[in-house]
């Protein structure tokens, strides 16, 4: 499973982003409110342009 770290438009409506992430078989697994982050995990490829609506930009987050 892949993990990727999100950063949120302002005024995103988190539960509806819960929602469509889970139509496409993503989840959210932590929110950084403060920043403006979320973590998610997939098992296929994500990218932004998949959630444009909801994100400035998503990057695979890489494990050392």
């Amino acid at each position: 499973m892949k993990t990727y770290l999100a950063v949120l438009k302002k005024n995103t409506d988190i539960r509806q982003l819960e929602k469509e992430l889970k139509k496409n078989n993503v989840k959210l697994s932590a929110h950084y409110k403060t920043i403006g982050v979320v973590k998610l995990e997939s098992e296929k490829p994500f990218s932004d342009k998949d959630f444009e609506r909801y994100f400035l930009s998503v990057e695979e987050d890489k494990e050392i």
